[in-house]
């Protein structure tokens, strides 16, 4: 493509004045709310998450299979068989904490709302002070 001179400068700072959107990547303000019913859209996120959890799994284990069958390597029995260390444990017991706070996640108070909690425990004071004024 044949430029008319001059114009290839142009062509350049047009370029450097586009720039790409920035999209954040932590949410600002109160989560989307789409069931009147406390709690019903924090029950839907954790059946999301755990959906798609159990599809990773499911998938891999799907793979792993047809890879070994390919290869000609019965898996199941030794599977059965295997006998976990004391490393293995711990490291999936680290990955079953990871899955729950994954899964849990939805249930975590958003900044805003734990700032506005915070303000309100403060200005209650001390369960005893809290205590004195309803009686």
């Amino acid at each position: 493509m044949d430029l008319a001179p001059g114009s290839k400068g142009k062509l350049m700072s047009a370029q450097k004045s586009i720039r790409k959107p920035r999209i954040p990547m932590s949410h600002r303000g109160k989560r989307p709310r789409f069931f009147s019913t406390s709690g019903t859209d924090e029950l839907m996120s954790m059946v999301l998450e755990l959906t798609a959890e159990l599809w990773v799994v499911k998938k891999r284990l799907y793979l792993l299979e047809r890879v070994a069958g390919q290869a000609g390597v019965p898996l199941t029995p030794q599977i059965e068989a295997y006998e976990l260390n004391e490393g293995e444990v711990a490291e999936l017991d680290e990955r079953r904490r990871l899955l729950i706070s994954t899964v849990l996640r939805s249930l975590e108070v958003d900044p805003v709302e734990r700032g506005r909690m915070r303000e309100e425990m403060e200005t209650m004071g001390s369960p005893a002070e809290a205590a004195e004024r309803v009686a």
